[in-house]
């Protein structure tokens, strides 16, 4: 597994145990559930996050800077999918050696951008942060 998709997967586990979605490894979702996704795929699900990794910024031969991309798409207005965001900020925003792999020593979210809702009712945000770490 590439350490892409080790950060992915361990931030999978960590939206799951703080109610930011379900994570399920076998990828299997019924479609009610705000499935989370690790490889990229995007759903035809009502509610869903999929985590994405921009390619990894090295320095030299060990350092890293690891970037993900959490797309989360979800039935309701405007409201709820900021709320969502900032609940993921609490987790994640500007935290010291978390989640704990990698060598990771610091995550920060550097940039947010919203969608409005599309012809079904669902709205999305797309919010992305940085995890300085090691290779």
């Amino acid at each position: 597994m590439t350490p892409e998709k080790q950060l992915r997967v361990a931030l999978a586990r960590i939206l799951n145990d703080n109610a930011l979605g379900v994570y399920r490894e076998t990828g299997v979702y019924p479609p009610d559930e705000a499935a989370i996704f690790t490889t990229g795929y995007t759903p035809v699900f009502d509610e869903f996050t999929s985590l994405i990794s921009p390619p990894t910024t090295r320095d030299g031969r060990a350092d890293a800077l690891f970037r993900v991309q959490f797309f989360t798409q979800r039935k309701g207005n405007a409201d709820t999918v900021e709320q969502w965001a900032h609940e993921l900020s609490k987790v994640l925003d500007h935290k010291e050696y978390f989640p704990n792999i990698l060598g990771i020593s610091w995550t920060e979210e550097y940039s947010r951008l919203y969608f409005d809702a599309d012809t079904q009712g669902r709205v999305s945000v797309a919010v992305n942060y940085s995890f300085r770490g090691r290779t």
